[in-house]
């Protein structure tokens, strides 16, 4: 009996220890005040009034700048891209905002026509999700996808197991109050693609695939325009710029927009497509095939912004 006890004492004590822990890790990384960190903090704990929000994947995050757009409109804006978002997890991570948020007037989705035929079996980099795991939608969204998403929450030594050097240094910036080089350079939720990261984009594989639209994908775009609809929330569906490699890589670039236009207009949305413009021939703006560098950016968020000025706010179909 004597040492079930001291098992049962030290197991306690273990568990208490790493609780502890791990809370305060996590409080450190939701004490930074820049970067990808202090926009997970935005979204999933802040209670915000932005008139505009930007939502998709990692190509929302790095296409669509804020300031350049807020500078030309006269908005107010936000971008809750996330990398590695396909459409149901950009809901998610939509509905998750919208818990604790004001709905926005106006919702600018980018649309990733490139990888459609792909299903939201995995979770890109999930430990970073770990501090907000209190946003019960933004919980259940990820348990839906991964089910041990329920023992990363509630089994702190679990958890921790997943959270290396990375985290506990987002952690010390957080509390001494110090931004990284990257952090610095974000800006309402827009994140530029990092300088260490660019390739040479004729070095790239651009071998051809035949592409579709997973039924999984258009429910849940459906699931977004009716969110959009029920908050009063005008939706715009985007196809930012990708390099012309990439395009010719599908086979069947026009179908796939194709549908996608016969969807928007079934729902009454509008599209806009860029996947032909002059900036989809600029190799020096791009990253890689689909995600321009912040010189690329910058350009198409002030083209993208003067358009959607001239056909939808001086209209006034959009407040500004």
């Amino acid at each position: 009996m004597k040492v079930l006890k001291k098992i049962l004492f030290y197991f306690v004590l273990l568990w208490g220890l790493t609780w502890v822990s791990r809370s305060i890790l996590y409080e450190g990384i939701r004490s930074n005040q820049s970067g990808l960190f202090d926009k997970f903090n935005r979204i999933f704990h802040g209670k915000n009034e932005y008139n505009v929000l930007f939502i998709g994947s990692s190509r929302a995050e790095c296409h669509f700048n804020p300031r350049i757009f807020d500078s030309i409109t006269g908005s107010n804006s936000y971008n809750i891209g996330v990398s590695g978002s396909n459409t149901s997890f950009t809901y998610g991570i939509y509905k998750a905002y919208l818990s604790k948020s004001k709905a926005p007037e106006t919702v600018i989705m980018n649309l990733d026509f490139h990888f459609a035929h792909e299903s939201s079996d995995t979770i890109y980099e999930f430990p970073r999700f770990f501090p907000y795991l209190d946003n019960k939608i933004l919980f259940k969204e990820l348990q839906q996808r991964d089910m041990r998403f329920y023992l990363f929450r509630y089994f702190p030594a679990y958890s921790l197991a997943f959270l290396g050097d990375k985290y506990m240094n987002v952690s010390l910036r957080g509390f001494s109050g110090k931004a990284g080089i990257y952090d610095r350079q974000c800006y309402k939720g827009f994140q530029p693609i990092n300088s260490l990261n660019y390739k040479n984009v004729d070095t790239e594989d651009a071998s051809v695939y035949k592409g579709s639209i997973l039924k999984e994908n258009t429910d849940y775009l459906d699931s977004i325009i009716s969110l959009s609809k029920k908050n009063n929330s005008k939706l715009y569906l985007v196809v930012s710029p990708t390099y012309i490699s990439g395009t010719k890589r599908l086979m069947n670039y026009v179908e796939i927009i194709g549908k996608f236009k016969e969807l928007a207009e079934t729902k009454g949305v509008v599209i806009m497509n860029y996947n032909n413009d002059s900036l989809c021939y600029r190799k020096e703006h791009f990253a890689d095939f689909y995600h321009m560098k912040k010189s690329g950016a910058d350009q198409f968020s002030t083209l993208f912004s003067t358009d959607f000025r001239d056909k939808f706010i001086k209209e006034g179909v959009v407040k500004p």
